[in-house]
């Protein structure tokens, strides 16, 4: 029987390179949505179109109970869960810090920091009744180097950079492992809306190319390959790691 895999943010733009790898390598995959219930039935239709396995359910990553009820249920499926991933995040606006508002702020710091938390902590309590798992967390580049504009990005995503490597260490004796990808300017989802967002949106994804060695974006088959190894048991030993994937912009 097949291991499951469930996904929050698996309609997003790496969320769903990330669905395709791990149903290439033989997962069942759960693609949790939030409100793209019928980009979700797309998505899985193709991965089963190809030959692979996926279902789809819904999840409120602020809503601790849907947050249960998801685990739960990709739980129950094949022969259990193997692997959690958080590929979700609200949409960010790129302009200066000073420029945003209390509101703004308390709205995203609350989705993802708090919708982190939830996930996160809710897998990790799962897999360490259950004799282990390998939990992954989607970050920024910006929690390894500071990027002009970008704080609504860098700033909950530290946050939750601090999440993971504190349940690393606490959940590692339970053989729950649990790491961070931390993505440059990857050739998918919001680099494609933000290019023609507004001026500061574009000039925050020029700047960041500019300062990176390597002159392209990166691949979200490069993400999901990672996304793939961090999950597998050949990373059994990799832990409460923050690993760049960003052509050496934070080098």
């Amino acid at each position: 029987m097949q291991k499951t895999i469930a996904i929050a943010g698996g309609t997003g733009g790496l969320g769903t390179a990330i669905c395709r790898e791990l149903a290439s390598r033989g997962y069942h995959i759960v693609v949790g949505y939030h409100s793209r219930r019928e980009a979700a039935e797309q998505l899985a239709g193709s991965i089963e179109q190809a030959g692979g396995s996926a279902s789809v359910a819904p999840v409120n990553l602020c809503d601790e109970q849907q947050v249960q009820g998801f685990l739960d249920h990709a739980g129950s499926l094949g022969a259990g869960l193997a692997g959690v991933v958080n590929a979700s995040g609200p949409a960010i606006p790129l302009r200066p810090l000073t420029e945003i508002s209390s509101a703004e702020f308390r709205r995203i710091m609350t989705a993802d920091v708090e919708g982190a938390f939830n996930l996160l902590t809710a897998a990790g309590k799962l897999f360490a009744a259950t004799g282990g798992g390998a939990i992954l967390q989607l970050l920024t580049t910006a929690v390894l180097r500071t990027l002009e504009n970008d704080a609504m990005s860098g700033i909950p995503k530290t946050a939750i950079m601090g999440i993971v490597r504190q349940l690393a260490r606490e959940l590692g004796p339970q053989n729950v492992r649990i790491n961070g990808i931390a993505p440059g300017v990857i050739d998918a989802g919001i680099v494609h809306s933000s290019f023609t967002a507004d001026p500061v949106a574009e000039a925050v994804i020029r700047d960041c190319l500019d300062k990176t060695p390597m002159p392209r974006m990166g691949r979200p088959e490069e993400v999901s390959a990672l996304a793939a190894f961090l999950l597998s048991d050949q990373a059994g030993y990799i832990n409460g790691q923050i690993i760049g994937i960003d052509g050496g912009y934070s080098a």
